[in-house]
């Protein structure tokens, strides 16, 4: 996260660190472009020399936090095989991303309803893909009878909002490190999904 202050330059990357903070903060809804420009201590007009308009703001976070997110799941991934350490390395990249990147993670969770089309579509379908991952492994930990769920539906969605869990009370100068909490919450998914080695 870069710190955006009065004397940084203004780009469209400090812009949309501006809008992603207020956003988080106050809501879409409740953010003005004549705040993000308050912040970066411009006027609002020449906020329009870097991005087209309020809207396409949000999506670009939210397009950028979800593209982040979905690259971090499959690195964890990668080169994974055995469905129970599947499951631990995407749960702890799902609560370390939300551990972090709170602020992207609290517009993606609270402003997908202010999207518009197609925008809305096109990060809908990005958490989707997020989640059917999450999904697909617990389906297969309880195909090969070493995950015993009711509803693996229902079990990926509890292990998604792990993270939300998590990012309420973690503080990064507290006894643990994300990287610690992340990888104690994984253990917990296993828990969750009755693994069985």
């Amino acid at each position: 996260m870069i710190p955006v202050t009065r004397s940084t330059p203004v780009s469209s990357q400090t812009v949309q660190h501006a809008a992603r903070d207020l956003f988080a903060a106050q809501g879409y809804r409740g953010t003005s472009m004549k705040d993000i420009a308050q912040v970066l201590g411009v006027s609002a007009p020449n906020l329009y020399n870097h991005v087209p308009s309020k809207q396409d703001l949000l999506f670009s976070i939210m397009d950028v936090a979800m593209d982040r997110a979905l690259d971090a799941l499959a690195a964890a991934l990668a080169g994974v095989t055995d469905v129970a350490a599947q499951l631990h390395a995407a749960a702890a990249a799902t609560v370390l991303d939300f551990l972090e990147n709170p602020a992207e993670v609290t517009v993606c969770n609270t402003e997908i309803r202010s999207l518009v089309e197609p925008y809305r579509t096109t990060i809908i379908g990005k958490r989707d893909a997020y989640g059917a991952r999450i999904r697909g492994i617990v389906e297969r930990g309880c195909a090969e009878d070493r995950f015993h769920v009711a509803d693996p539906r229902i079990a990926g969605y509890l292990i998604l909002e792990m993270g939300n869990s998590a990012k309420t009370w973690f503080r990064p100068a507290g006894t643990y490190t994300a990287r610690q909490v992340a990888d104690q919450y994984a253990d917990y998914a296993l828990r969750i999904v009755g693994n069985t080695n």
